[in-house]
């Protein structure tokens, strides 16, 4: 799995609760609106978080962070 991007808070995506938002790269669906067009058409382009790295965070944050989006 390509993780290519990572917003370490948000209080919009999953209402009522902490959590993060995780960018997957190479959606295979084009939709018009998408708002991350670049990960879809060029996933990677700039750079990727490493599995680790991102789970390092997570653990660093459990007992914060009530969800991954």
């Amino acid at each position: 799995m390509q993780l290519c991007g990572l917003q370490k808070l948000t209080l919009l995506d999953y209402p009522g609760r902490m959590a993060c938002t995780v960018f997957t790269g190479g959606c295979n669906f084009r939709c018009t609106f998408c708002h991350n067009a670049s990960l879809v058409l060029e996933p990677g382009r700039d750079g990727t978080i490493a599995e680790e790295d991102f789970f390092a965070l997570l653990e660093k944050r459990r007992g914060i962070l009530d969800g991954v989006c």
